[in-house]
Protein backbone atom coordinates (compact mmCIF):
# COMPACT_ATOMS: atom_id res chain seq x y z
CA UNK A 1 0.00 0.00 0.00
CA UNK A 2 2.86 2.35 0.81
CA UNK A 3 4.29 1.79 -2.68
CA UNK A 4 0.99 3.01 -4.17
CA UNK A 5 1.27 6.18 -2.11
CA UNK A 6 4.80 6.76 -3.42
CA UNK A 7 3.62 6.29 -6.99
CA UNK A 8 0.71 8.68 -6.47
CA UNK A 9 3.15 11.40 -5.35
CA UNK A 10 5.30 10.89 -8.44
CA UNK A 11 2.20 10.86 -10.64
CA UNK A 12 0.93 14.11 -9.15
CA UNK A 13 4.31 15.87 -9.29
CA UNK A 14 5.50 14.72 -12.70
CA UNK A 15 2.03 14.77 -14.27
CA UNK A 16 3.05 12.77 -17.35
CA UNK A 17 2.64 9.16 -18.40
CA UNK A 18 4.38 7.27 -21.22
CA UNK A 19 6.91 10.08 -21.52
CA UNK A 20 10.59 9.83 -20.56
CA UNK A 21 11.34 12.58 -18.09
CA UNK A 22 14.88 13.55 -16.97
CA UNK A 23 15.34 13.23 -13.22
CA UNK A 24 17.84 12.24 -10.53
CA UNK A 25 17.63 9.85 -7.60
CA UNK A 26 18.16 12.84 -5.32
CA UNK A 27 15.12 14.53 -6.87
CA UNK A 28 13.05 11.36 -6.34
CA UNK A 29 14.18 11.33 -2.69
CA UNK A 30 13.09 14.95 -2.28
CA UNK A 31 9.67 14.30 -3.86
CA UNK A 32 9.08 11.27 -1.66
CA UNK A 33 10.60 12.86 1.49
CA UNK A 34 12.93 9.92 2.01
CA UNK A 35 16.66 9.15 1.98
CA UNK A 36 18.74 8.59 -1.17
CA UNK A 37 19.03 4.89 -0.24
CA UNK A 38 15.27 4.46 0.23
CA UNK A 39 14.60 6.29 -3.02
CA UNK A 40 16.69 3.71 -4.88
CA UNK A 41 14.78 0.87 -3.17
CA UNK A 42 11.44 2.44 -4.13
CA UNK A 43 12.55 2.92 -7.74
CA UNK A 44 13.51 -0.77 -7.92
CA UNK A 45 10.14 -1.89 -6.47
CA UNK A 46 8.24 0.35 -8.89
CA UNK A 47 10.18 -1.25 -11.74
CA UNK A 48 9.37 -4.73 -10.44
CA UNK A 49 5.68 -3.85 -10.41
CA UNK A 50 6.05 -2.60 -13.99
CA UNK A 51 4.68 0.80 -13.00
CA UNK A 52 7.70 2.71 -14.30
CA UNK A 53 10.64 2.41 -16.67
CA UNK A 54 13.84 3.75 -15.13
CA UNK A 55 17.00 4.41 -17.13
CA UNK A 56 20.06 5.31 -15.08
CA UNK A 57 22.16 8.20 -16.36
CA UNK A 58 25.63 7.14 -17.51
CA UNK A 59 28.55 9.32 -16.57
CA UNK A 60 28.95 12.31 -14.27
CA UNK A 61 26.30 15.00 -14.70
CA UNK A 62 23.97 12.91 -16.90
CA UNK A 63 20.37 12.69 -15.75
CA UNK A 64 18.48 9.44 -15.36
CA UNK A 65 15.02 9.17 -16.94
CA UNK A 66 11.71 7.89 -15.62
CA UNK A 67 8.62 6.92 -17.56
CA UNK A 68 5.35 6.51 -15.61
CA UNK A 69 3.39 3.65 -17.13
CA UNK A 70 0.25 3.46 -15.03
CA UNK A 71 -2.69 5.72 -14.24
CA UNK A 72 -3.03 6.10 -10.46
CA UNK A 73 -6.81 5.66 -10.53
CA UNK A 74 -6.46 2.37 -12.39
CA UNK A 75 -3.91 1.15 -9.85
CA UNK A 76 -6.16 2.14 -6.94
CA UNK A 77 -9.15 0.35 -8.45
CA UNK A 78 -7.07 -2.76 -9.09
CA UNK A 79 -5.83 -2.70 -5.51
CA UNK A 80 -9.37 -2.22 -4.23
CA UNK A 81 -10.51 -5.20 -6.31
CA UNK A 82 -7.67 -7.29 -4.94
CA UNK A 83 -8.64 -6.41 -1.38
CA UNK A 84 -12.36 -7.03 -1.68
CA UNK A 85 -14.06 -10.08 -0.25
CA UNK A 86 -17.58 -10.47 1.11
CA UNK A 87 -16.19 -9.52 4.51
CA UNK A 88 -13.83 -6.70 3.51
CA UNK A 89 -15.81 -4.54 1.11
CA UNK A 90 -15.55 -1.56 3.48
CA UNK A 91 -11.76 -1.42 3.17
CA UNK A 92 -11.92 -1.27 -0.62
CA UNK A 93 -14.44 1.57 -0.49
CA UNK A 94 -12.26 3.48 1.94
CA UNK A 95 -9.31 3.05 -0.42
CA UNK A 96 -11.18 4.77 -3.26
CA UNK A 97 -12.17 7.59 -0.93
CA UNK A 98 -8.62 7.98 0.35
CA UNK A 99 -7.25 8.48 -3.15
CA UNK A 100 -10.21 10.68 -4.20
CA UNK A 101 -11.01 8.62 -7.26
CA UNK A 102 -13.34 10.50 -9.61
CA UNK A 103 -17.06 9.78 -9.60
CA UNK A 104 -17.29 8.01 -12.97
CA UNK A 105 -14.63 5.49 -11.99
CA UNK A 106 -16.25 5.00 -8.59
CA UNK A 107 -19.52 4.20 -10.35
CA UNK A 108 -17.75 1.57 -12.45
CA UNK A 109 -16.27 0.16 -9.27
CA UNK A 110 -19.71 0.00 -7.69
CA UNK A 111 -20.79 -2.20 -10.59
CA UNK A 112 -17.76 -4.40 -10.04
CA UNK A 113 -18.48 -4.72 -6.33
CA UNK A 114 -21.69 -6.50 -7.09
CA UNK A 115 -20.00 -8.70 -9.66
CA UNK A 116 -17.76 -9.94 -6.87
CA UNK A 117 -20.79 -11.29 -5.12
CA UNK A 118 -20.76 -14.15 -7.60
CA UNK A 119 -18.33 -15.77 -5.20
CA UNK A 120 -20.30 -14.56 -2.19
CA UNK A 121 -23.42 -16.28 -3.51
CA UNK A 122 -21.59 -19.60 -3.23
CA UNK A 123 -20.80 -18.78 0.40
CA UNK A 124 -24.40 -17.84 1.02
CA UNK A 125 -25.65 -21.11 -0.43
CA UNK A 126 -23.11 -23.15 1.50
CA UNK A 127 -23.81 -21.46 4.83
CA UNK A 128 -27.55 -21.16 4.22
CA UNK A 129 -27.42 -17.40 4.85
CA UNK A 130 -30.06 -15.40 2.98
CA UNK A 131 -28.63 -11.96 2.40
CA UNK A 132 -30.00 -8.97 0.50
CA UNK A 133 -27.41 -6.37 -0.50
CA UNK A 134 -27.78 -3.27 -2.63
CA UNK A 135 -26.38 0.25 -3.11
CA UNK A 136 -27.89 3.60 -2.14
CA UNK A 137 -26.61 7.15 -2.31
CA UNK A 138 -27.20 8.40 1.23
CA UNK A 139 -26.11 7.11 4.62
CA UNK A 140 -28.66 6.84 7.44
CA UNK A 141 -26.94 8.10 10.60
CA UNK A 142 -30.21 8.54 12.52
CA UNK A 143 -32.64 5.62 12.82
CA UNK A 144 -34.72 6.71 15.81
CA UNK A 145 -38.24 8.09 15.18
CA UNK A 146 -37.81 10.58 18.02
CA UNK A 147 -35.30 12.42 15.82
CA UNK A 148 -36.20 11.87 12.19
CA UNK A 149 -39.19 11.45 9.86
CA UNK A 150 -37.91 10.86 6.34
CA UNK A 151 -38.76 8.29 3.70
CA UNK A 152 -35.68 6.00 3.74
CA UNK A 153 -35.26 6.24 7.50
CA UNK A 154 -38.96 5.54 8.04
CA UNK A 155 -38.75 2.42 5.94
CA UNK A 156 -35.74 1.02 7.79
CA UNK A 157 -37.21 1.95 11.17
CA UNK A 158 -40.33 -0.07 10.39
CA UNK A 159 -38.08 -3.13 10.42
CA UNK A 160 -36.44 -2.20 13.72
CA UNK A 161 -39.42 -1.19 15.86
CA UNK A 162 -42.87 -2.43 16.76
CA UNK A 163 -45.99 -0.53 17.78
CA UNK A 164 -48.88 -1.33 20.09
CA UNK A 165 -51.16 -2.04 17.14
CA UNK A 166 -50.86 -2.10 13.35
CA UNK A 167 -53.10 -0.84 10.57
CA UNK A 168 -54.23 -3.18 7.78
CA UNK A 169 -54.64 -1.11 4.63
CA UNK A 170 -56.62 -3.77 2.78
CA UNK A 171 -59.28 -4.22 5.45
CA UNK A 172 -59.01 -0.72 6.96
CA UNK A 173 -58.82 -2.15 10.46
CA UNK A 174 -56.40 -2.17 13.39
CA UNK A 175 -54.77 -5.40 14.49
CA UNK A 176 -53.08 -6.47 17.76
CA UNK A 177 -49.31 -6.23 17.84
CA UNK A 178 -47.41 -5.43 21.04
CA UNK A 179 -50.81 -4.98 22.64
CA UNK A 180 -53.14 -7.98 22.37
CA UNK A 181 -56.23 -6.00 23.43
CA UNK A 182 -57.35 -2.39 23.95
CA UNK A 183 -60.42 -0.46 25.03
CA UNK A 184 -61.59 3.13 25.50
CA UNK A 185 -64.38 5.03 27.22
CA UNK A 186 -67.35 6.60 25.43
CA UNK A 187 -65.74 9.96 24.63
CA UNK A 188 -62.31 8.46 23.80
CA UNK A 189 -60.49 10.43 26.50
CA UNK A 190 -59.28 7.23 28.16
CA UNK A 191 -57.50 4.42 26.34
CA UNK A 192 -56.15 1.22 27.94
CA UNK A 193 -53.79 -1.24 26.28
CA UNK A 194 -53.02 -4.79 27.46
CA UNK A 195 -49.55 -5.92 26.44
CA UNK A 196 -48.20 -9.19 25.12
CA UNK A 197 -46.04 -11.07 27.60
CA UNK A 198 -42.52 -12.21 26.85
CA UNK A 199 -41.73 -9.63 24.13
CA UNK A 200 -37.98 -8.99 24.07
CA UNK A 201 -36.02 -5.95 23.01
CA UNK A 202 -32.94 -6.43 20.85
CA UNK A 203 -30.70 -6.24 23.93
CA UNK A 204 -32.66 -8.96 25.74
CA UNK A 205 -34.82 -6.98 28.19
CA UNK A 206 -38.52 -7.82 28.33
CA UNK A 207 -40.89 -5.06 27.21
CA UNK A 208 -43.29 -3.74 29.87
CA UNK A 209 -45.78 -0.91 30.34
CA UNK A 210 -42.99 1.31 31.71
CA UNK A 211 -41.32 1.15 28.30
CA UNK A 212 -44.58 2.15 26.62
CA UNK A 213 -44.97 5.18 28.87
CA UNK A 214 -41.37 6.22 28.30
CA UNK A 215 -41.67 5.78 24.51
CA UNK A 216 -44.61 8.18 24.18
CA UNK A 217 -43.41 10.72 26.75
CA UNK A 218 -40.07 11.16 25.01
CA UNK A 219 -41.86 12.83 22.07
CA UNK A 220 -42.64 15.80 24.31
CA UNK A 221 -39.22 17.20 23.44
CA UNK A 222 -39.25 19.84 20.71
CA UNK A 223 -36.86 17.90 18.51
CA UNK A 224 -39.27 15.00 17.98
CA UNK A 225 -41.17 14.95 14.66
CA UNK A 226 -43.97 13.20 16.55
CA UNK A 227 -44.51 15.81 19.24
CA UNK A 228 -47.95 16.47 17.75
CA UNK A 229 -49.22 12.95 18.53
CA UNK A 230 -48.74 13.41 22.29
CA UNK A 231 -49.78 17.06 22.69
CA UNK A 232 -53.25 16.15 23.98
CA UNK A 233 -52.07 13.42 26.36
CA UNK A 234 -52.70 14.51 29.92
CA UNK A 235 -51.17 11.52 31.65
CA UNK A 236 -49.86 8.01 30.96
CA UNK A 237 -50.33 5.60 33.86
CA UNK A 238 -48.76 2.18 34.32
CA UNK A 239 -51.51 0.07 35.90
CA UNK A 240 -49.27 -2.96 36.11
CA UNK A 241 -46.47 -4.59 34.17
CA UNK A 242 -48.63 -5.40 31.15
CA UNK A 243 -51.31 -2.71 31.32
CA UNK A 244 -50.95 0.96 30.42
CA UNK A 245 -53.54 3.77 30.42
CA UNK A 246 -53.57 6.96 28.33
CA UNK A 247 -55.64 9.89 29.63
CA UNK A 248 -56.35 12.74 27.17
CA UNK A 249 -57.34 16.36 27.78
CA UNK A 250 -59.98 16.11 25.04
CA UNK A 251 -61.62 13.35 22.98
CA UNK A 252 -59.10 11.45 20.85
CA UNK A 253 -61.12 9.09 18.67
CA UNK A 254 -58.25 8.65 16.21
CA UNK A 255 -55.55 7.70 18.69
CA UNK A 256 -55.09 4.29 17.09
CA UNK A 257 -54.03 5.97 13.85
CA UNK A 258 -51.17 7.80 15.54
CA UNK A 259 -50.33 4.94 17.92
CA UNK A 260 -49.78 2.66 14.91
CA UNK A 261 -47.43 5.20 13.28
CA UNK A 262 -43.67 5.23 13.77
CA UNK A 263 -44.27 7.74 16.54
CA UNK A 264 -45.80 4.86 18.47
CA UNK A 265 -42.60 2.78 18.26
CA UNK A 266 -41.73 1.25 21.61
CA UNK A 267 -38.16 1.57 22.89
CA UNK A 268 -36.65 0.46 26.21
CA UNK A 269 -36.89 2.81 29.17
CA UNK A 270 -33.21 2.24 29.93
CA UNK A 271 -32.48 4.13 26.68
CA UNK A 272 -29.86 1.56 25.76
CA UNK A 273 -29.74 2.40 22.07
CA UNK A 274 -28.22 5.30 20.15
CA UNK A 275 -29.49 7.41 17.25
CA UNK A 276 -27.66 5.31 14.69
CA UNK A 277 -28.01 1.95 16.43
CA UNK A 278 -31.34 2.06 18.26
CA UNK A 279 -32.96 -0.72 20.24
CA UNK A 280 -36.45 -1.93 19.39
CA UNK A 281 -38.51 -5.12 19.29
CA UNK A 282 -38.77 -5.34 15.49
CA UNK A 283 -37.89 -8.29 13.23
CA UNK A 284 -34.40 -6.87 12.55
CA UNK A 285 -31.72 -5.23 14.67
CA UNK A 286 -28.89 -2.92 13.64
CA UNK A 287 -25.49 -4.62 13.56
CA UNK A 288 -23.47 -1.87 11.90
CA UNK A 289 -24.21 1.67 10.74
CA UNK A 290 -21.43 3.80 9.24
CA UNK A 291 -21.03 6.31 6.43
CA UNK A 292 -20.30 3.40 4.11
CA UNK A 293 -22.62 0.63 5.19
CA UNK A 294 -25.79 -0.21 7.09
CA UNK A 295 -26.25 -3.82 8.14
CA UNK A 296 -29.31 -5.18 9.89
CA UNK A 297 -29.66 -8.79 11.01
CA UNK A 298 -32.70 -10.85 11.76
CA UNK A 299 -33.77 -10.75 15.42
CA UNK A 300 -34.14 -14.40 16.37
CA UNK A 301 -36.22 -13.57 19.46
CA UNK A 302 -38.78 -11.59 17.47
CA UNK A 303 -42.20 -12.21 19.00
CA UNK A 304 -43.93 -12.93 15.66
CA UNK A 305 -43.04 -14.97 12.57
CA UNK A 306 -39.35 -14.81 11.70
CA UNK A 307 -38.57 -13.19 8.30
CA UNK A 308 -36.81 -15.29 5.66
CA UNK A 309 -33.89 -12.91 5.06
CA UNK A 310 -31.11 -13.26 7.61
CA UNK A 311 -29.32 -10.07 6.74
CA UNK A 312 -29.80 -6.85 4.76
CA UNK A 313 -26.78 -4.73 3.81
CA UNK A 314 -27.00 -1.31 2.18
CA UNK A 315 -23.76 0.15 0.81
CA UNK A 316 -23.67 3.93 0.52
CA UNK A 317 -22.15 5.63 -2.51
CA UNK A 318 -22.77 9.40 -2.79
CA UNK A 319 -21.78 9.15 -6.47
CA UNK A 320 -25.13 7.53 -7.19
CA UNK A 321 -27.14 10.58 -6.13
CA UNK A 322 -29.81 11.89 -8.53
CA UNK A 323 -28.67 9.60 -11.32
CA UNK A 324 -30.90 9.81 -14.37
CA UNK A 325 -33.00 6.76 -15.17
CA UNK A 326 -31.64 4.93 -18.20
CA UNK A 327 -33.69 1.78 -18.11
CA UNK A 328 -32.08 0.16 -21.13
CA UNK A 329 -28.56 0.38 -19.71
CA UNK A 330 -28.74 -1.50 -16.45
CA UNK A 331 -25.76 -3.84 -16.11
CA UNK A 332 -24.76 -6.51 -13.70
CA UNK A 333 -24.71 -10.28 -13.41
CA UNK A 334 -27.87 -12.26 -12.88
CA UNK A 335 -26.72 -13.01 -9.36
CA UNK A 336 -26.85 -9.32 -8.34
CA UNK A 337 -29.24 -9.06 -5.43
CA UNK A 338 -31.23 -5.91 -5.78
CA UNK A 339 -31.45 -2.32 -6.99
CA UNK A 340 -34.17 0.09 -5.90
CA UNK A 341 -33.26 2.74 -8.47
CA UNK A 342 -32.56 2.51 -12.22
CA UNK A 343 -28.95 3.66 -11.98
CA UNK A 344 -27.34 4.92 -15.14
CA UNK A 345 -25.06 2.69 -17.16
CA UNK A 346 -26.53 -0.71 -16.28
CA UNK A 347 -28.40 -3.24 -18.38
CA UNK A 348 -31.28 -5.21 -16.95
CA UNK A 349 -31.89 -8.00 -19.42
CA UNK A 350 -31.73 -10.73 -16.80
CA UNK A 351 -33.66 -8.87 -14.14
CA UNK A 352 -37.24 -8.77 -13.09
CA UNK A 353 -38.57 -5.23 -12.82
CA UNK A 354 -41.28 -4.08 -10.46
CA UNK A 355 -42.46 -0.48 -10.57
CA UNK A 356 -45.28 1.50 -9.04
CA UNK A 357 -46.29 5.14 -8.90
CA UNK A 358 -45.38 6.61 -5.53
CA UNK A 359 -48.26 7.44 -3.21
CA UNK A 360 -46.48 10.57 -2.00
CA UNK A 361 -45.55 13.66 -3.99
CA UNK A 362 -43.04 16.47 -4.32
CA UNK A 363 -44.61 19.49 -2.64
CA UNK A 364 -43.98 23.23 -2.79
CA UNK A 365 -45.54 24.93 0.23
CA UNK A 366 -46.29 28.66 0.06
CA UNK A 367 -46.22 30.73 3.23
CA UNK A 368 -49.73 31.85 4.22
CA UNK A 369 -48.69 32.75 7.74
CA UNK A 370 -46.23 35.63 7.37
CA UNK A 371 -43.81 37.23 4.94
CA UNK A 372 -43.96 38.63 1.41
CA UNK A 373 -46.53 36.23 -0.03
CA UNK A 374 -48.62 35.53 3.09
CA UNK A 375 -51.21 38.25 2.40
CA UNK A 376 -50.71 38.36 -1.35
CA UNK A 377 -52.97 35.75 -2.92
CA UNK A 378 -52.32 37.18 -6.40
CA UNK A 379 -48.58 36.57 -6.05
CA UNK A 380 -49.21 33.00 -4.87
CA UNK A 381 -51.61 32.58 -7.81
CA UNK A 382 -48.95 33.85 -10.18
CA UNK A 383 -46.39 31.35 -8.85
CA UNK A 384 -48.88 28.53 -9.29
CA UNK A 385 -49.67 29.38 -12.92
CA UNK A 386 -46.07 30.12 -13.89
CA UNK A 387 -44.81 26.73 -12.72
CA UNK A 388 -45.72 23.83 -14.98
CA UNK A 389 -45.23 20.37 -13.42
CA UNK A 390 -45.55 18.81 -16.89
CA UNK A 391 -42.63 20.92 -18.11
CA UNK A 392 -40.70 20.12 -14.93
CA UNK A 393 -41.12 16.39 -15.54
CA UNK A 394 -40.11 16.76 -19.18
CA UNK A 395 -37.10 18.98 -18.45
CA UNK A 396 -35.68 17.05 -15.49
CA UNK A 397 -36.66 13.46 -16.29
CA UNK A 398 -35.29 10.81 -13.97
CA UNK A 399 -37.96 9.03 -11.96
CA UNK A 400 -40.31 12.06 -12.09
CA UNK A 401 -43.35 10.46 -13.67
CA UNK A 402 -46.74 12.13 -13.23
CA UNK A 403 -48.16 15.49 -12.24
CA UNK A 404 -49.73 15.59 -8.77
CA UNK A 405 -52.40 17.93 -7.47
CA UNK A 406 -53.49 16.48 -4.11
CA UNK A 407 -52.08 14.57 -1.14
CA UNK A 408 -53.64 11.32 -2.34
CA UNK A 409 -53.90 10.44 -6.01
CA UNK A 410 -57.22 8.65 -5.55
CA UNK A 411 -58.84 11.91 -4.47
CA UNK A 412 -57.53 13.92 -7.41
CA UNK A 413 -60.16 15.37 -9.70
CA UNK A 414 -57.65 16.24 -12.38
CA UNK A 415 -55.04 19.00 -12.24
CA UNK A 416 -56.21 22.58 -11.91
CA UNK A 417 -55.81 24.51 -15.14
CA UNK A 418 -52.58 26.43 -15.54
CA UNK A 419 -52.03 29.41 -17.81
CA UNK A 420 -48.97 31.59 -18.30
CA UNK A 421 -51.31 34.39 -19.35
CA UNK A 422 -53.28 34.13 -16.12
CA UNK A 423 -50.05 33.94 -14.13
CA UNK A 424 -48.56 37.03 -15.75
CA UNK A 425 -51.79 38.99 -15.24
CA UNK A 426 -51.89 37.99 -11.55
CA UNK A 427 -48.23 38.97 -11.16
CA UNK A 428 -48.80 42.40 -12.70
CA UNK A 429 -51.76 43.02 -10.38
CA UNK A 430 -50.06 41.64 -7.26
CA UNK A 431 -47.95 44.70 -6.48
CA UNK A 432 -44.81 42.58 -6.54
CA UNK A 433 -41.79 44.87 -6.91
CA UNK A 434 -38.96 42.42 -7.37
CA UNK A 435 -38.55 41.46 -3.72
CA UNK A 436 -36.45 38.33 -3.21
CA UNK A 437 -38.40 35.29 -2.09
CA UNK A 438 -36.62 32.64 -0.04
CA UNK A 439 -37.01 28.96 -0.94
CA UNK A 440 -35.75 26.55 1.70
CA UNK A 441 -35.23 22.82 1.23
CA UNK A 442 -33.04 19.98 2.43
CA UNK A 443 -30.28 18.07 0.68
CA UNK A 444 -31.27 14.94 -1.20
CA UNK A 445 -34.45 13.53 -2.75
CA UNK A 446 -33.76 15.50 -5.93
CA UNK A 447 -34.50 18.77 -4.12
CA UNK A 448 -31.40 20.57 -5.42
CA UNK A 449 -32.24 20.16 -9.10
CA UNK A 450 -35.96 20.78 -8.46
CA UNK A 451 -35.28 23.99 -6.55
CA UNK A 452 -32.97 25.37 -9.22
CA UNK A 453 -35.52 24.60 -11.91
CA UNK A 454 -38.19 26.50 -9.93
CA UNK A 455 -35.77 29.39 -9.42
CA UNK A 456 -35.00 29.61 -13.15
CA UNK A 457 -38.62 29.31 -14.27
CA UNK A 458 -39.77 32.10 -11.94
CA UNK A 459 -36.81 34.31 -12.83
CA UNK A 460 -37.89 34.15 -16.48
CA UNK A 461 -41.12 35.85 -15.38
CA UNK A 462 -39.41 38.42 -13.17
CA UNK A 463 -39.75 36.72 -9.77
CA UNK A 464 -36.49 36.52 -7.84
CA UNK A 465 -35.93 33.49 -5.63
CA UNK A 466 -32.93 32.73 -3.44
CA UNK A 467 -32.38 29.11 -2.44
CA UNK A 468 -31.10 27.84 0.88
CA UNK A 469 -30.33 24.16 1.45
CA UNK A 470 -29.86 22.56 4.82
CA UNK A 471 -28.98 19.13 6.11
CA UNK A 472 -32.32 17.55 6.98
CA UNK A 473 -31.51 17.34 10.69
CA UNK A 474 -30.77 21.08 10.76
CA UNK A 475 -33.94 22.09 8.96
CA UNK A 476 -36.29 21.99 11.91
CA UNK A 477 -34.01 24.01 14.15
CA UNK A 478 -35.04 26.99 11.99
CA UNK A 479 -38.12 29.18 12.31
CA UNK A 480 -39.40 28.03 8.92
CA UNK A 481 -42.60 30.05 9.14
CA UNK A 482 -40.47 33.20 9.45
CA UNK A 483 -37.56 32.40 7.14
CA UNK A 484 -39.14 30.55 4.22
CA UNK A 485 -41.56 31.99 1.68
CA UNK A 486 -41.42 28.63 -0.09
CA UNK A 487 -40.65 25.17 1.28
CA UNK A 488 -39.77 22.31 -1.05
CA UNK A 489 -39.66 18.64 -0.11
CA UNK A 490 -41.30 15.24 -0.19
CA UNK A 491 -44.81 14.85 1.14
CA UNK A 492 -45.10 11.25 2.32
CA UNK A 493 -48.20 9.11 2.15
CA UNK A 494 -49.13 6.29 4.51
CA UNK A 495 -51.39 3.23 4.54
CA UNK A 496 -54.09 5.13 6.41
CA UNK A 497 -55.74 7.97 4.46
CA UNK A 498 -56.71 9.66 7.69
CA UNK A 499 -53.19 9.49 9.11
CA UNK A 500 -51.80 10.84 5.83
CA UNK A 501 -54.02 13.90 6.21
CA UNK A 502 -53.37 14.27 9.93
CA UNK A 503 -49.59 14.13 9.55
CA UNK A 504 -49.66 16.58 6.63
CA UNK A 505 -51.99 19.14 8.22
CA UNK A 506 -51.16 18.71 11.91
CA UNK A 507 -47.70 17.14 12.03
CA UNK A 508 -45.12 19.51 13.47
CA UNK A 509 -42.56 18.42 10.85
CA UNK A 510 -44.94 18.89 7.92
CA UNK A 511 -44.14 21.73 5.54
CA UNK A 512 -47.84 22.50 5.20
CA UNK A 513 -48.16 22.86 8.97
CA UNK A 514 -45.28 25.36 8.97
CA UNK A 515 -47.11 27.60 6.51
CA UNK A 516 -50.88 27.31 7.01
CA UNK A 517 -52.60 30.32 8.53
CA UNK A 518 -53.69 30.56 12.15
CA UNK A 519 -57.31 30.64 10.98
CA UNK A 520 -56.91 27.37 9.11
CA UNK A 521 -55.18 25.76 12.11
CA UNK A 522 -58.15 26.67 14.29
CA UNK A 523 -60.50 25.24 11.68
CA UNK A 524 -58.67 21.89 11.91
CA UNK A 525 -59.88 21.48 15.51
CA UNK A 526 -63.39 20.84 14.15
CA UNK A 527 -62.38 17.55 12.60
CA UNK A 528 -65.21 15.46 14.04
CA UNK A 529 -65.21 12.03 15.61
CA UNK A 530 -66.07 9.55 12.85
CA UNK A 531 -63.34 8.51 10.46
CA UNK A 532 -65.29 8.95 7.23
CA UNK A 533 -66.47 12.40 8.29
CA UNK A 534 -62.94 13.34 9.37
CA UNK A 535 -61.44 12.35 6.00
CA UNK A 536 -64.16 14.27 4.16
CA UNK A 537 -63.53 17.30 6.36
CA UNK A 538 -59.76 17.19 5.83
CA UNK A 539 -60.26 16.84 2.07
CA UNK A 540 -62.21 20.10 2.17
CA UNK A 541 -59.44 21.77 4.17
CA UNK A 542 -56.95 20.61 1.56
CA UNK A 543 -59.20 21.92 -1.24
CA UNK A 544 -59.36 25.32 0.44
CA UNK A 545 -55.58 25.32 0.79
CA UNK A 546 -55.14 24.52 -2.91
CA UNK A 547 -57.65 27.17 -4.03
CA UNK A 548 -55.82 29.73 -1.89
CA UNK A 549 -52.57 28.65 -3.61
CA UNK A 550 -51.02 27.65 -0.30
CA UNK A 551 -49.66 24.37 -1.65
CA UNK A 552 -48.48 23.19 -5.04
CA UNK A 553 -48.10 19.45 -5.53
CA UNK A 554 -45.60 19.05 -8.36
CA UNK A 555 -45.18 15.39 -9.30
CA UNK A 556 -45.14 11.78 -8.20
CA UNK A 557 -42.13 9.58 -8.88
CA UNK A 558 -41.91 6.04 -10.14
CA UNK A 559 -40.59 3.59 -7.59
CA UNK A 560 -38.46 0.72 -8.86
CA UNK A 561 -37.13 -2.66 -7.85
CA UNK A 562 -34.71 -4.67 -10.04
CA UNK A 563 -33.87 -8.17 -8.90
CA UNK A 564 -32.88 -11.62 -10.19
CA UNK A 565 -35.55 -14.23 -10.73
CA UNK A 566 -34.74 -16.19 -7.59
CA UNK A 567 -35.82 -13.23 -5.43
CA UNK A 568 -39.50 -13.58 -4.56
CA UNK A 569 -42.03 -11.66 -2.50
CA UNK A 570 -41.05 -8.19 -3.76
CA UNK A 571 -43.77 -5.86 -2.55
CA UNK A 572 -43.81 -2.09 -2.13
CA UNK A 573 -45.17 -0.47 0.99
CA UNK A 574 -46.75 2.99 1.12
CA UNK A 575 -43.31 4.57 1.43
CA UNK A 576 -42.29 3.18 -1.95
CA UNK A 577 -39.77 0.71 -0.53
CA UNK A 578 -39.66 -3.05 -0.68
CA UNK A 579 -40.82 -4.72 2.50
CA UNK A 580 -37.83 -6.85 3.50
CA UNK A 581 -39.91 -9.09 5.75
CA UNK A 582 -41.80 -10.43 2.71
CA UNK A 583 -38.80 -11.29 0.53
CA UNK A 584 -37.65 -14.88 0.14
CA UNK A 585 -35.30 -16.78 -2.19
CA UNK A 586 -36.33 -19.60 -4.43
CA UNK A 587 -33.81 -22.40 -5.01
CA UNK A 588 -31.72 -21.68 -8.11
Amino acid sequence: MRLLEHYQILFQQLNETDVELPITVHCIADLLSCSYRNAKIIIRKLEEENWIIWKSGKGRGNYSTIKLLKNVEALVVNEAKRMITPTSIDESIQLLKKYQINDSIQREFIDWIFHTYLSEQADIKENRISRLHFPSYRSLPILDPAFVCRRSENHLMRHLFSTLITFNQETNEFLPHLAHYWEHNDDCTNWIFYLQKGVRFHHGKEMTAEDVRYSFNRHLTNRSPYRWIVQDIKRITVKHEYMVEFLFSKPSPFFLHVASSLGGSIVPKDNAGTKNMPIGTGPYKVSENTEDKLMINVFNDYFLRRPYLDEIIIYFFPQLYDNAAVLNNFSGPEEMNFYHYPYQGREMHNFEKYTVLDRGSKLLSLNMKQGIIANNRLLRKAIYHLLSPEKMIQDLGGTREKQASHLLEKFEEGPLARSKTVGRKALSESGYNGETLTLISYNGAGNEIDARWIQQELLKEGITVQIKFYIYEQLYTLALDEQADLLLGEQLSYESDLYTYLSALRGNHSFLTQHISTTMKKRLSAIGEREEEAVAFLKQVEKKLILDYGSIHLYRINQFAFYPRYVKGVYFNSLGWTDFTKIWYKER
